[in-house]
Parts: structure tokens; C-alpha cells; sequence
């Protein structure tokens, strides 16, 4: 990603604030030192501190970095922190700093919060509430004052919906000081497993793995019927699965793929529409999905590695559904592929930057073999990432000097364990010295798997240089060096803060509806209304899972709505607080119901006209960012139906203990489906529908859902009939033409 594109996804999230000279070293500085942080705890665990502590260290370092870096309104163009922004910036520290030596006083203890801690505890919030306006936007804040609002309010309420716990120091000490409001299960997740994948991610960015991975998708599919759309689609998939933000995965393959997609004849805000629809559906990517993944571990107790094994195959239908919107949509208009002479060679690309693939497989070594610690995982692959992007470039330049090099790293390292426990006593030393009680004896820790990990990293970059050299590829111009390692550690910063403050505030709506009680009356509500709905259904169309549907048709409702302007990860947090328990009341199972509000919340974040990726994507494409979003969602809406699919058919999910000829009929059954619904939204499967043809097709894609052999059956042979008719037809208006 260029300057200007940098600057462009700034702009679109709230950051216009370029700063110069000292101001910029010091943010540089605090992202830099935010980054390193989260990397050791990842790898070696708390030094010497207690988990909430690191919690309120994660939120407060976020603040002050938000209110350094994000105007108090866009389009200010400040070269420099304003004095407010600095005084607020402090206040944000003094404020963190407070609750951390008063998070055991005897007045937290006891539930009885003095007026100091009281007066911390409303900074906080009102803290929290603006870093979030400015970052993720007033949606979120509207959201949070309107539940703030019903608490104090709920004596007032109608119905279920009253209640009488509405007392002020109630309300800022569950918020600020318990576990179940700003320092609950979100920010847990946010500091404890996001944040390291996002500097994962933004660390395989800044080696160029972004162009390498639109290389390889161009390579499998830029020669086939809208080859670059395609392409654009994988490589979005594989970007979009390791970023947490939607919007920085367009600009940064979109940069790339929408300029191919307007080449080859796709219109510019059909070309936007792709890239938004692509960049955003790798939020159900296994093996991170964004960030969804780590927080859905924390609200519903089901073990990482079934998270990930029950999303991939959806995920993968997900694709399959936007792949054929992108066929349909080229048949249409007749565009075609690009020349093979255009595509680079793949093994030509396997052998220049196929490197920078070694790590993700770590990660899924890690993860789902060695089944160790997320944090762990990550940090074993974060090591692997630098080691090759570091020693790679430098044996192809220097084969002697950096094997020279090489080994006095590996020595380093080997020796490093010895000197551990004295610079523990050091450090440890210094707590009486400074009167602070950070450091341990345990402070820096060693891992085994760091030497054995340098090792083969620096064998396979020898065979990667060694490579490039027999068969004379040439190697990528990057050099990676120091000055990237900071760009990434900066970037994964700025690209946390959003997640960070997003799930600060979603604390405060879960803190509110847990003291309120209205998780439970919210539900009885929806499950009331969805029986009405049935009870009023003449007796012949009531199924034994009517109820259930129309529960499932509100559930997308209140999704859509609830995650409008919000980025992905804060439209889980809340929809999986207040909606998910409605399907899981239901008897729904857990991680299904989870699956489904995070499906529907990915498709809000596409939903114009509050639509960030949209106006990112339009940018690069030269269109209108209304226009690119519908697109967007288009192209999005071919995996609209596909949850009602998974929540009805467990199986895809494979949490069903059934036969495999079953599940291979389960997932072919659905792939149909997908296509069917893909045809019937592009109007097109071989030729143009007529219009009963049209309506067969979304009747085909309705059966699927409805997990019944007989409704399968029907559902393929009439999709069988559309086919032959169009086939025939099409022969027919060749050979007259």
C-alpha cells in the first residue's frame, strides 16, 4: 500500500492527523512500545502483573495513542497534537494509572467505591465513549448512551422491561471496576489473543506478502471468464482472514485488483463491489476470521480449534457464493481473462516469495496440530515471519557475511538463556530502587522453541536465497530491515485501536444489560413475539420449526440494524451479548447461534449507506461510494441465506456425528444452493432468466435451506431442469442466432 492509499484509509477511519517531528516520534514511540509489549506477553506471559492490570495497561495505552492520533473532527489536517488532545491524553494515563493501584483497595473489595474512585471511574467512561466516537463513530456511542439511558431509566420502562437498578454508584462500579463491564470478556479478548494476530498481520504486510498473495490468485484464476475478479476474491480471502479490519484488506488488495478488474471490462463501482464484498466475508476465514474467532472462545467456552473447524466449511461456501456472482456477472457482459503472458509464473513466485506462506503454516502447525496456547502460536510464527523476512534478502546479496551474521545470532540466542536469571535480579532490583512493583523474578522468560524456530528459519531462507540463485529468479526489491519492523509494529497499533475502544464500549452495553437483567427479558420478548407470529399462521404453513424461522428472521433484523457503521469485531461483541442468547434460548446451540450473528454483523459492515470498506474501495475505483456499497452488497448476498442453511443443517458444521456420504451431501446440497441464490440475485446462469426461470431458482435455493432429503431432491432435479433449458436455449440461439 502506497502513501496515498495509507493516507486515504486514514482519512476514512478518522485519522487526518499527520504529525511531523518530535509529535510523531513520540507516537512512533507509545505504538512501537504497545506492540513489543503484547509480542512478550504473547510469548513469555505477564511480567510479574496481574491479568486485570495488563488489561487496564492494553485500554489506556490505546486511549492516549487514540487522542494523539485521531482530530477531535475530520478534516482538521493537524500537523501537531492540539494542548487539549495532549491534556486528555494525560487524564487517560492518570486515569489508568488510578485504577491500577486501587483495583485491590478496601473500598473496591467491599463494593463500596469512594468519591475519588467514583470520580476515576465516570473519567473512564466518558473517556472510553469519546476515544470511540472518534475511531469508530457515533453509532457504537449512540448505542452505548441509549442502554446507559435505560439503565437509569428502567423504573420508567414498560413491561419486561422494567427495573429498579438504577442507582448511580451501581452503575460506575460494575462498569469500571468488576469484570463484567469496560475490563469484561471483550477487552479480555481484544488484549489477550487480538491484538497479537493484528500484529501478525500487519508485520506479514509490511514484507510484502499482500502482493505475493494477489500474484498467487491471479496465477490460479486471472485466465479464466473475470480472471482478476477472481483473483481479487482469493487474495482478499487469504488478506482478510489474518487482518482485523475490512477496510485496511480493500484498500490493500484493492490497490492491486481493482485497476485488473476495470481493465478487463468490469464497471468501476462493480469493481469496488467485489473487493468490499471479498475483504469483508475473510472475517469468516479460519484460521483467525479477523479477530471473531478469539472473542467467540471467550463468550461461549467452546475450545479454539472446534471454533475453526466448524467455520471453515461455511466460510468456504461463502466464497463459492461471491465466486459465481463474479462468473455470472462476467458471462453477462462477456468479459474475459487476462493473457497468459500478463500472469507471472507461479513457481517463479513460489521460489521468490513463497517464504512469506511458512509462517502461516506455522501458525496452523501450532494451532491446530501442536494444539499450544493462540498467544504461543502466534508468537512462534511471528518469530519465523522476521527471521525469513530478515535473512532471506541478505544470503541473496551476501551468502558469507550474513551466514556470518546468522550464526552469531544463533549464539546470541543460545547464550541469552544463561544471562535471564541475572537480569531478572536486576530488574527485579529495580522495584525497591523506583518503588514500583512491575518486574519479577520471573519478568523475562525462555521458551526452548525460539532457538529450534531461528534455526529452521534461517536453514529455509538459505534454501529460499540458495534457490533463487540455481534458477536465476529474481529476488524482491524490499530489504527488510529495522525501519519495517517499526512501520509494522505502528501499523498493528493504529489498526488495533479501533477493536480496542470498540470492545471498551461494547464492556459498557454488556455491563449494563448484565446488571439490568435485560439479557433475560430481551429474550423472553423475542421468543413471546416469534410465538405470536407463529400462533397467528393458519395451521396448514405451521412447521415444527416455524417459530424458529421467524425467531431467525428477527435475529438478521436486529443484526443488520445493530451493526450498521460498526466495524466487524464490535458488531459481534454486541450482537453476540443481546442476540445470540435469543437463538441459544431457542435451543439453538451455542456456537451456531454465535456463527449466525457474526455472519449477519460481516453483512451490516457491507450495508450502505454506513459503509467504511465501500468508501475506500470507490476511492481506488473512481466511483460513486453509495453505488460501489449496493454493489458491495450484492455480491455479499449470495451467502445471505447461508446461516438459515448451517442453523437448519448442523452438519456442514460438522457437529453432528453423522456418515461421511451424509456430509458430502450436506456440503454439495449447499454448494447447489449457493449457486442457485447467486444465479437468481445475477438474474443469469448460462443466459438471461426469463422470468419463471428466476423464480424456480430462488424456490431451488429456498428448499435447500430446509434440510429434508425430499426438498433436496426437488431442489436439484429442478435445478437440473433450469440448467438444461438454458443450455438448450443457448445452443439454440448459436446455431440461429
Amino acid at each position: 500500500m502506497d502513501d496515498g492509499h495509507k493516507k486515504m484509509l486514514n482519512e476514512l477511519e478518522g485519522s487526518d492527523r499527520e504529525l511531523r517531528h518530535g509529535w510523531a516520534v513520540a507516537v512512533l514511540a507509545i505504538s512501537v512500545f504497545l506492540s513489543a509489549f503484547h509480542l512478550y506477553v504473547a510469548g513469555f506471559g505477564l511480567p510479574g502483573i496481574g491479568s486485570k492490570t495488563f488489561l487496564i495497561l492494553h485500554l489506556t495505552i490505546g486511549l492516549i495513542l487514540v487522542f494523539c492520533m485521531f482530530p477531535i473532527k475530520k478534516g482538521m489536517r493537524q500537523k501537531t497534537i492540539p494542548w487539549y488532545d495532549v491534556v486528555i491524553a494525560l487524564v487517560a494515563l492518570a486515569a489508568g494509572i488510578y485504577i491500577i493501584q486501587n483495583q485491590t483497595a478496601p473500598s473496591i473489595m467491599s463494593g463500596r467505591p469512594t468519591d475519588m474512585d467514583l470520580f476515576f471511574g465516570v473519567l473512564l467512561i466518558l473517556l472510553v465513549l469519546e476515544a470511540t466516537r472518534r475511531v469508530v463513530g457515533k453509532p457504537l456511542v449512540i448505542i452505548a448512551l441509549v442502554f446507559i439511558t435505560y439503565f437509569f431509566l428502567g423504573e420508567f420502562m414498560p413491561g419486561q422491561l422494567q427495573h429498579s437498578r438504577g442507582d448511580f454508584e451501581r452503575f460506575v462500579y460494575e462498569i469500571t471496576y468488576r469484570n463484567n463491564g469496560i475490563f469484561g470478556t471483550p477487552i479480555y479478548a481484544s488484549a489477550q489473543f487480538v491484538f497479537i494476530f493484528i500484529l501478525f498481520g500487519a508485520i506479514l504486510e509490511s514484507t510484502g506478502a499482500g502482493k505475493m498473495f494477489i500474484d498467487l490468485a491471479l496465477r490460479m484464476f486471472g485466465k479464466y471468464k473475470g480472471g482478476p475478479a477472481k483473483a481479487s476474491v482469493v487474495a482478499s480471502g487469504l488478506m482478510g482472514s489474518i487482518s482485523g479490519s475490512s477496510t485496511a484488506n480493500a484498500v490493500t488488495t484493492g490497490t492491486f485488483t481493482i485497476p485488473l478488474m476495470k481493465r478487463v471490462g468490469f464497471k468501476p463501482h462493480v469493481a469496488g463491489g467485489v473487493e468490499v464484498a471479498a475483504s469483508s466475508s475473510g472475517q469468516f476465514l479460519p484460521p483467525i476470521m479477523g479477530a471473531a474467532a478469539f472473542i467467540m472462545v471467550e463468550f461461549t467456552g467452546i475450545p479454539y480449534y472446534e471454533i475453526i473447524q466448524s467455520a471453515l466449511i461455511p466460510a468456504l461456501l461463502a466464497y463459492v457464493g461471491i465466486l459465481f456472482m463474479v462468473h455470472f456477472e462476467a458471462s453477462k457482459h462477456g468479459i474475459h481473462g487476462m493473457k497468459k503472458s500478463e500472469l507471472a509464473s507461479g513457481r517463479k513466485l513460489l521460489i521468490q516469495q513463497g517464504y512469506l506462506l511458512i509462517p502461516i503454516l506455522v501458525l496452523l502447525y501450532y494451532l491446530v496440530v501442536a494444539r499450544v496456547s493462540v498467544n504461543n502460536s502466534a508468537f512462534f510464527s511471528i518469530i519465523v515471519l522476521l527471521v525469513l523476512a530478515v535473512f532471506v534478502q541478505r544470503f541473496r546479496n551476501n551468502m558469507t557475511r550474513t551466514a556470518i551474521g546468522a550464526c552469531g545470532v544463533i549464539l546470541f540466542t543460545v547464550l541469552f538463556q544463561f544471562l535471564i536469571a541475572p537480569i531478572n535480579q536486576g530488574l527485579d532490583a529495580l522495584n525497591g530502587i523506583l518503588n514500583i512493583s512491575f518486574f519479577s523474578a520471573e519478568t523475562i522468560r525462555w521458551k526452548p522453541e525460539i532457538v529450534v524456530l531461528m534455526l529452521i528459519g534461517i536453514g529455509l531462507a538459505l534454501v529460499f536465497a540458495l534457490s533463487q540463485k540455481q534458477l536465476k529468479v529474481e529476488s524482491t526489491t524490499m530489504r527488510y530491515g529495522f525501519s519495517q519492523l517499526l512501520s509494522g509494529f505502528e501499523t498493528a497499533s493504529r489498526n488495533a485501536l479501533s477493536i480496542i475502544v470498540a470492545c471498551a464500549t461494547a464492556g459498557i452495553l454488556i455491563g449494563v444489560i448484565t446488571t439490568s437483567g435485560l439479557s433475560t427479558k430481551f429474550t423472553s420478548i423475542a421468543i413471546g413475539f416469534s410465538e405470536t407470529l407463529t400462533n397467528a399462521m393458519p395451521d396448514v404453513l405451521v412447521t415444527d420449526n416455524t417459530q424458529l424461522y421467524f425467531a431467525l428472521i428477527l435475529t438478521v433484523f436486529a443484526c443488520l440494524l445493530l451493526g450498521l457503521g460498526l466495524p466487524t469485531t464490535a458488531t459481534y461483541v454486541v450482537l453476540a451479548a443481546i442476540v445470540a442468547p435469543v437463538l441459544t434460548d431457542m435451543g439453538v446451540h451455542v456456537l451456531i447461534a454465535h456463527l449466525f450473528v457474526l455472519y449477519y454483523g460481516v453483512l451490516a459492515d457491507d450495508t450502505p449507506p454506513i459503509n467504511l470498506p465501500a468508501y475506500a474501495t470507490a476511492g481506488i475505483a473512481k466511483a460513486g461510494p453509495v453505488r460501489t456499497g449496493i454493489q458491495g452488497f450484492k455480491y455479499d448476498s449470495a451467502a445471505l441465506l447461508l446461516p438459515f442453511v448451517f442453523t437448519l443443517n448442523p452438519t456442514i458444521l460438522m457437529l453432528t456425528d453423522v456418515a461421511w456420504h451424509q456430509m458430502v451431501w450436506a456440503i454439495f446440497t449447499a454448494t447447489i444452493g449457493m449457486v442457485a441464490f447467486a444465479s437468481f440475485i445475477q438474474n443469469w446462469l448460462i443466459r438471461k432468466y426469463h422470468w419463471y426461470e428466476r423464480i424456480l431458482a430462488l424456490i431451488t435455493a429456498l428448499l435447500f435451506i430446509q434440510h429434508n432429503l425430499v426438498t433436496d431432491i426437488i431442489a436439484v432435479v429442478t435445478l437440473t431442469i433450469i440448467f438444461i433449458l438454458q443450455f438448450l436455449l443457448s445452443r439454440r440461439k448459436i446455431q440461429n442466432p
